[in-house]
């Protein structure tokens, strides 16, 4: 067994798991580089349950216990270099070290963590729908909804057709039934997760509407749409989880769709740039 069977386990048996059981896959398939690390109980305190849950739910994968796991995993060729790699990231922190330094070393790590998710192909293919479709939703919800407008502004300057999306409408059809013959939605929530967020999903999929849901390591309904999924780590110790990472994903994204964009971008910008000058929009 490698990390990419273990992987297709656990995305395989998802949509028949137990709630709690979805937490913890939802846990592992987003921290796999971490597993040598984990513990029982640490994989449970992350995923809100018990060590004797986590026990039981790979038993029901055909493991005797998380050993049994990493002795598995210890065939994969690829993981020398992940552990090499993040061996900073992964490592424990000193009990000396006072709140802010855990804090700090837990903001650092869940940014390196989306710096490694736009090397996955799962954000190349996000990137790819929103260079390809002839409108992008960006949908705000809850708390992300300032983050979310940002990134429409930021994405909208770049390419045409970029709508942000508040839902006063009460059922989305400005994004549900747009007309366009290609759009693409991208959305973005965390706990405490609002119910709009997978109602929306779910009449997403039903509509034949693509959609990118990106949310945190715990949200334990993300897999069971068919959509684009980014996971984030947000707990860093702090009274709200952080929305730094957030923030980095999008301007990764932003500046990974203008690199896509090509020559596109130049006339493009050039325009911006004459209307910016007819509106003197800026000091000289």
């Amino acid at each position: 067994m490698d990390k990419n069977s273990f992987q297709r386990t656990l995305e395989q048996q998802f949509p028949t798991l137990t709630p709690t059981g979805k937490r913890i896959a939802t846990y592992l398939l987003g921290n796999l580089q971490q597993l040598p690390f984990e513990t029982a109980d640490s994989i449970a305190q992350q995923a809100g349950t018990t060590g004797i849950s986590v026990g039981r739910f790979l038993r029901t994968l055909g493991y005797r216990n998380l050993d049994d796991v990493k002795q598995g995993l210890r065939g994969d060729p690829q993981a020398s270099w992940l552990i090499t790699d993040r061996l900073g990231a992964f490592r424990q922190e000193n009990d000396q070290e006072d709140a802010l330094d855990r804090s700090l070393n837990r903001e650092i790590e869940a940014i390196q963590h989306v710096y490694g998710l736009a090397r996955s192909q799962g954000f190349a293919d996000i990137v790819q729908h929103i260079v390809d479709a002839d409108a992008v939703f960006i949908l705000g919800i809850q708390s992300t909804r300032g983050i979310l407008n940002a990134f429409h502004s930021h994405l909208e300057y770049i390419r045409p057709k970029v709508y942000y999306v508040d839902g006063l409408s009460g059922i989305y059809a400005e994004t549900l039934n747009s007309g366009f013959e290609k759009p693409y939605a991208i959305t973005a929530d965390f706990r405490a997760y609002s119910s709009i967020t997978p109602t929306f999903c779910e009449t997403a999929n039903a509509q034949g509407l693509p959609l990118a849901l990106i949310t945190d390591l715990q949200c334990p309904w993300a897999r069971d749409y068919d959509l684009d999924l980014l996971q984030l780590k947000t707990d860093v110790g702090q009274f709200w989880d952080s929305m730094a990472p957030l923030t980095c994903l999008f301007n990764l994204m932003v500046s990974a769709v203008a690199d896509r964009y090509g020559e596109r971008l130049d006339a493009r910008l050039a325009k911006n740039r004459a209307l910016q000058q007819a509106f003197g929009q800026f000091e000289s």
